[in-house]
């Protein structure tokens, strides 16, 4: 395998991903949502794969690929990069021959920082997933639609197949291990066939581009091997627009338009804005800038290229975005006191309304019993001026500290939307 192969590879991007059947009959262990991550990453790293050996992924173009809506679930990405880091994928190959077995993980290296993934394959395996002798072509697009792993499965392994028909019989056993029905309630068949064949084989003549048909072999009275007929979906031209180009998003988009403009290729502007979208960007909008200026010499797109795939800074300087958050930052502050403020003058003004409210509601008996327990509690230094008879403080400071008092012990707890609507009622008023 040589790197001058690689740049051979010239087709546009696709969302067609060539999988060896050695590295798709040993990741039966996996579930879906990791089943489709491999895929994912061999397709976003396909092109590179013998020239480049580490290889990044925005995380929301990640999980948009997916077809998963967590993209806040960093710990959940952290896991099936842990569970590919160490799943064995296993070959077994003819050389001179003799059988030759090897054995090295799904990744070598997994990393999840800033918002972008970052991962690596060993160099063996590389070159296998890179110019496999036989290969299954997987379309992305597709994979998203899976919502089972034993389907996703089984229409992995049945994909390289559809050329002759047939898979062939399958041993059950090996069948298990292929598809990863290692569950001890797979040993009677009545389960393995309505789990793990006719639901995925429901799931996958309804979704995919292939139909399946699956036929079974007895020896005696017990089954012992299976085997799937597979022919071309025919409602596959329904279905093609439900499996477009994963990279339809991009190519709609403004950066992408603006990059072919100044004479990027398609491929390399895919492949720049899938792994910094925003370094594009910024980019873009530096050249422009410089070219109203008449400041660039020769041409954009290789100033562009330029400016993307070394270090420079483009716009604003790291010191110049710290300010310029450290200044929106107290922007932000005073912003978030000044409300803090205003809601509790808000609800001081509430608070005070609903409690006159309450006081004004009392019954003379009710407002003698409570002044009352004001003379009881504050004793009768503080009370000199009261009046039984009347319940009323002749004093006008015993008066209003009997107030200052009595507003604490009636005062009402603040029901959220009791004071929205108040608040709102305000606005309006």
């Amino acid at each position: 395998m040589t790197q001058e192969k690689a740049l051979k590879n010239t087709q546009p991007p696709s969302e067609q991903v060539k999988k060896h059947v050695a590295a798709i009959h040993t990741s039966g262990v996996l579930s879906l949502l990791e089943r489709k991550m491999v895929n994912v990453l061999l397709l976003n790293a396909y092109d590179a794969l013998l020239t480049r050996r580490t290889h990044t992924l925005p995380i929301k173009h990640l999980c948009a690929m997916l077809g998963w809506d967590e993209s806040n679930n960093i710990e959940r990405l952290q896991d099936v990069l842990r569970k590919l880091a160490s799943t064995p994928v296993e070959f077994n190959m003819m050389e001179d021959g003799k059988e030759v077995w090897r054995v090295m993980s799904m990744l070598s290296y997994g990393e999840i920082k800033d918002g972008t993934c970052t991962y690596r394959y060993d160099e063996y395996l590389a070159e296998r997933l890179f110019d496999p002798e036989i290969y299954a072509t997987i379309n992305i697009g597709i994979q998203r639609r899976f919502e089972g792993s034993y389907a996703l499965t089984l229409y992995e392994n049945c994909l390289r197949y559809k050329v002759v028909g047939s898979t062939g019989w399958w041993e059950l056993n090996r069948f298990k291990k292929i598809v990863g029905a290692t569950a001890s309630m797979y040993d009677e068949f009545k389960y393995l066939k309505r789990d793990v064949i006719m639901k995925p084989v429901e799931e996958i003549n309804r979704i995919s581009d292939i139909q399946l048909v699956p036929e079974f072999q007895k020896q005696g009275r017990k089954v012992s091997a299976v085997r799937f007929l597979i022919t071309e979906n025919p409602q596959q031209t329904l279905l093609k627009p439900m499996i477009q180009d994963d990279h339809a998003a991009i190519r709609e988009s403004e950066i992408f338009k603006r990059l072919l403009e100044h004479g990027i290729g398609e491929r390399l502007a895919i492949l720049w804005i899938l792994q910094d979208e925003e370094r594009a960007h910024k980019v873009v909008e530096y050249v422009e800038a410089k070219a109203r200026k008449k400041q660039v010499k020769g041409s954009t797109a290789g100033y562009i290229r330029t400016l993307y795939e070394s270090d420079a800074v483009v716009g604003k300087t790291p010191f110049e975005e710290k300010k310029e958050q450290v200044a929106q930052g107290k922007i932000e502050e005073e912003q978030r006191k000044a409300l803090e403020k205003q809601r509790a003058e808000l609800e001081a003004e509430y608070l005070h309304k609903r409690t006159a409210e309450v006081i004004n509601a009392l019954s003379p008996d009710d407002n003698r019993a409570w002044a009352q327990r004001y003379v009881d509690a504050a004793g009768a230094e503080k009370a000199k001026s009261y009046n039984a008879e009347t319940a009323e403080f002749r004093d006008k400071l015993e008066r209003l500290q009997f107030l200052g008092w009595l507003r604490k012990q009636l005062a009402p707890k603040i029901k959220a939307s009791e004071f929205k609507a108040w608040v709102k009622a305000k606005e309006f008023s």
